[in-house]
């Protein structure tokens, strides 16, 4: 047997493996397994102290600060390194979207959003509208009552509680919404533009699967020490 059937029945046998284990099993969840699983871990065994024991700083480490990190420098964990990633790439999407919206009758990125849940919830109570954004309830109810104010939308009595209000958007809303929609696509364009289709693709796979796990458990998990968040998801 040739190199080639080797890896073909290697294949074949992954493939019965991960089926065996996987409801719904398909070529494309496979494939995005067989990927991450063949994926090389970083070393650390060249891994240098930022700190020596006389309490200098490594100048390397310290020149990275400002330019390309080298981060075989300090042993990072994957889970650690991903954390770091993906609030950087968080923060780089605020700066491009707070650019492309300034000309916009908007505060800022958080008054498009908000209005795209209100139109997916249909006529949410503000409570689910902040739940939904997982966001503090005094700055969610800041930015409700803004956009009230700015009469993008408005409050109505809820028919089956009439103490209660709920939300719904207004004409203006859904025309700023449209307004914002090509300036959002842009700031993603620049965003993403880097990546392949595919690499896209994949990304949103996995990303998608992180976000199904979180949100199965972020509504138990809200009011828990954190202990316990660790020991029911974790340990």
């Amino acid at each position: 047997m040739d190199r080639g059937e080797q890896n073909l029945v290697e294949l074949v046998n992954q493939w019965a493996a991960y089926s065996a284990n996987t409801p719904n099993a398909d070529l494309a969840g496979f494939c995005l397994h067989y990927l991450t699983e063949q994926a090389s871990k970083p070393s650390m065994a060249a891994a240098e102290p930022v700190i020596n024991e006389n309490g200098e700083v490594n100048q390397h480490w310290a020149n990275s600060l400002t330019g390309d990190i080298d981060w075989t420098m300090v042993p990072v964990r994957p889970e650690a390194r991903l954390g770091a990633l993906v609030g950087r790439l968080a923060k780089y999407a605020y700066f491009y979207s707070k650019k492309a919206m300034q000309d916009l009758a908007i505060k800022g990125l958080d008054d498009p959003i908000y209005l795209l849940v209100v139109i997916q919830m249909g006529t949410p109570k503000k409570s689910e509208v902040i739940y939904e954004m997982m966001a503090e309830f005094a700055s969610g109810i800041d930015v409700i009552n803004r956009l009230i104010r700015m009469e993008l939308i408005e409050e109505f009595p809820d028919e089956q509680d009439r103490r209660s209000k709920r939300l719904r958007i207004t004409p203006k809303g859904i025309a700023l919404i449209q307004e914002c929609f090509p300036v959002m696509n842009k700031v993603a364009d620049v965003a993403y533009s880097s990546l392949t289709e595919g690499e896209k693709a994949i990304l949103v796979q996995i990303l998608d699967k992180l976000d199904r796990y979180h949100a199965e458990h972020y509504k138990q998990s809200r009011h828990c020490e954190f202990d316990e968040v660790y020991e029911r998801m974790v340990g």
